[in-house]
Parts: structure tokens; C-alpha cells; sequence
């Protein structure tokens, strides 16, 4: 880190594990494990919704309205909580009430009643990971924690969740599916309340700072870097609608297929691990941009419906492709932003990041009518037009720190 961001790591806080980063470091660790074991469970959402008689209109639907609130909801009330310093306590009760809202399904709603609970569901669930982002992104700034260290634990819990879902699916049975959601969503509520309060990660310099959020909009390295990872992310849209489609066309088993999965989220795991080491102290954008050149050359070997050699070696690079650039913008955030404004900014690009999400999942089946090679050499430029946006310029300009932070990219 620069020497601006370990004086700030540096910096004594009001009380508790705020000022001991080991202990901070393995609680935030474990609130990402927390968070995420219950994602694996999500994959079984349109199972129970065929088995509680919705249509397989109505299922497109249901999992549609948490795209579309997510434009709507995630920066306001992140911004909101952010400037209050209430993340943790955000965090909490939202993982609370969401467990609350998934037990109701329970009662097997008619039509209208799911599309009630989902919306429901949707507007408090969705702050949660970037909640959990934030407040992540505040203790990276506020102790020195290595970022990649602490999100590895939510790629390590899908991988569990993954594993663990389709077992307790055959004993439990698909119509126990809300429960056990239920359940495992109070782990992050649990975990949340451990944690110390927002106030005793604030830098000392960002009282003095001030700052408001008008002011990202200002910094236009921190905006490109947005739009990059955001295109960047996107590019997986064509892969994420069609890739387990297009290995089974090519005579690749079921079995095969969830291996071929489990090992991108391997290579994510590897990355989040030593990612922050090997960049050091050098800008965070050169990870976005590897993360961007590490997709074109992936999207270039799916459009060639590779053997499964070198599919495998597609696999890997996902710890470039999705890694490198969560990593590299996190790392944005944390040098860029001043502690009571990360809840903002990640509602900002959480809300940048749903948009071209939307757009090129939707696309993806219009591109993927088109052929397979149009399909994937499109999102290989979507992801080297992100490379362009996120190429660091000349370091040390005024255009490469945000006014009052103190903290240079």
C-alpha cells in the first residue's frame, strides 16, 4: 500500500477489534463466509417455484424483478446508511428481515402473493453483499487488511453451498428450500453484530476531510474504473445464459460440467488469495485491465467450442476475468474513497454493475441466435472496451486522487 493508506491503517481507533487487524481482518473473513454459504442454496429457487405450481412464465418473471429493483434501491439506502455510519447495524437487520420474508414463502403463495414476497425480498436482500462490501472496503482502509484475503472466504462458502445444497435438497425435499434458506441467512445477521460499530474504522482524516457523495462523480479515474469492471463483469453474461448449454451440446456430461464450474471458482479462490501480494503498491486499474485482456482471450477460446483441455484452461483464467477485477475496483475504493463515503460508492457501482448485467444477459440470447462465435467475440470487445476505460493514465495528475481523501490510486 502507499504511504498515504498505512498512515491510515495506522491510525488508533475509538475501541475494540477496530483496532486489532487480525481480529478484524477474521471476523469481516467470517462475515463473507457467512454471507455467501447460502448461495449455492439459490440455484435450487426455480425447482421450488415449479413445485409449488408457478408457470415457467412466471418464474422468468420472479427471478427478473430482483434485476430491475436493484437499479432502484441499492444506492439510495446504501448511501443513506453509509452517511450514518449504520453499514453494520445495516447489514444485520437486513439479513434479519430477509430471513423473515423467505419463511413466509413457506405458506406456498398464490401467483400474486410470490410476486409480493419476491419484491419484498428483493428490496432488502439486495444491500446486503454490497453492504458487506462496504464495510469490508472500511476496514482495508482504516487497518491495511488485504481485501483479496477477506472476500476469499465468500468464493470458499459457494463452493461449499454448492456442495452442500443439492444433499440437503434430497433429504429435506425442495418444498423445505425457504427454511433452509431462512436459516443459514441469520449466519451474516449473527456475524454482523460481532463486529465493531462504523465509527471505529473512520480514518482520522476523514472528519477533517468531509467530502460528499457528489464528489465521486468528480473523480473520474474512480468513474472510468466503474464502468470498466462494469463492462468487464458483463462480458460473462453470454457464458453465464449459455455456457452449460453449450458444453452439453458438445457431448460434455453433467458431472463434468459442475467440475468445470467448482474449478473457476477454484482459480477465483487462488486469486482473491495472493492477488493484493503480487500487485503491491502499484495502481489497482492493472488489475482491471488484466482482468479485461484475461477475458477477451477466454471469450476467444469459447468461441472456438474448445475441447476440454483447453476449456479447463478457459476455466482458470475466471481467476483473472472475475477476480482481478473485483479485486482491482475493491482496491479502487478502498484507496480512493473516504471511509464514510465506501457505502456510496459501492451502491453506485453495484447499481452501474446491474445495469450492463441486465443489458447483456438479455442480449446474450439475441447474440447467442446470431452463432456462437458472434455470441463470445462480443463480449470479447465489451471486455477489452473495459481495458480502454480502465487504463491508468499519467500517476501523480490531479485527475489520479480524489479531492480531501489523502489517498492516492
Amino acid at each position: 500500500m502507499d504511504s498515504a493508506h498505512a498512515n491510515l491503517a495506522a491510525a488508533p481507533s475509538a475501541s475494540g477489534d477496530g483496532g486489532d487487524p487480525g481480529r478484524l481482518g477474521a471476523k469481516v473473513s467470517g462475515l463473507y463466509l457467512a454471507l455467501y454459504i447460502h448461495y449455492g442454496f439459490f440455484a435450487f429457487l426455480p425447482l421450488w417455484l415449479k413445485a409449488t405450481g408457478a408457470s415457467p412464465e412466471e418464474i422468468g418473471v420472479l427471478l427478473a424483478i430482483p434485476l430491475i429493483l436493484r437499479l432502484l434501491t441499492v444506492a439510495p439506502f446504501s448511501a443513506f446508511v453509509g452517511r450514518r455510519g449504520w453499514v453494520r447495524n445495516a447489514i444485520a437487520y437486513t439479513a434479519l428481515a430477509s430471513a423473515a420474508i423467505v419463511l413466509s414463502l413457506l405458506g406456498e403463495p398464490d401467483h400474486a402473493g410470490r410476486i409480493v414476497i419476491v419484491i419484498l425480498f428483493s428490496i432488502v436482500w439486495d444491500q446486503i453483499p454490497v453492504l458487506t462490501d462496504a464495510y469490508a472496503v472500511m476496514a482495508v482502509r482504516s487497518r491495511g487488511l488485504d481485501f483479496g484475503r477477506l472476500r476469499v472466504w465468500g468464493s470458499i462458502a459457494v463452493v461449499a453451498s454448492n456442495a452442500a445444497a443439492g444433499w440437503a435438497i434430497a433429504v429435506a425435499g425442495i418444498k423445505a428450500l425457504p427454511l433452509m434458506v431462512a436459516a443459514l441467512l441469520l449466519a451474516p445477521a449473527l456475524v454482523a453484530f460481532l463486529l465493531p460499530a462504523d465509527r471505529t474504522l473512520a480514518a482520522a482524516d476523514d472528519a477533517a476531510a468531509g467530502g460528499r457523495w457528489r464528489d465521486l462523480f468528480g473523480d473520474r479515474p474512480l468513474m472510468m474504473g466503474m464502468i470498466a469492471a462494469s463492462l468487464i463483469m458483463g462480458s460473462h453474461g453470454v457464458l453465464t445464459s449459455f455456457g452449460a448449454i453449450q458444453w452439453e451440446a458438445q457431448g460434455i456430461s453433467t458431472t463434468v460440467i459442475g467440475l468445470l464450474q467448482a474449478l473457476a471458482v477454484a482459480a477465483e479462490i487462488l486469486a482473491f488469495w495472493f492477488g493484493a501480494r503480487l500487485l503491491g503498491d502499484r495502481d489497482p486499474r492493472l488489475l482491471i485491465c488484466a482482468g479485461a485482456l484475461a477475458g477477451a482471450l477466454r471469450w476467444a477460446i469459447m468461441a472456438t467450442s474448445p475441447a476440454l483441455p483447453l476449456l479447463i484452461a478457459g476455466q482458470l483464467l475466471n481467476g483473472i476475468t472475475a477476480t482481478g477485477t473485483i479485486l482491482g475496483m475493491m482496491l479502487m475504493i478502498a484507496h480512493r474513497v473516504p471511509t464514510h463515503l465506501s457505502a456510496t460508492a459501492q451502491g453506485m457501482y453495484a447499481v452501474l454493475l446491474g445495469a450492463v448485467l441486465a443489458v447483456a444477459t438479455m442480449g446474450s440470447g439475441l447474440l447467442w441466435s446470431w452463432g456462437l462465435a458472434v455470441a463470445y467475440l462480443s463480449m470479447a470487445a465489451l471486455a477489452l472496451l473495459g481495458a480502454v476505460f480502465a487504463w491508468p493514465g499519467r500517476p501523480g495528475t490531479r485527475a489520479d486522487s480524489l479531492s480531501g481523501t489523502g489517498v492516492e490510486a
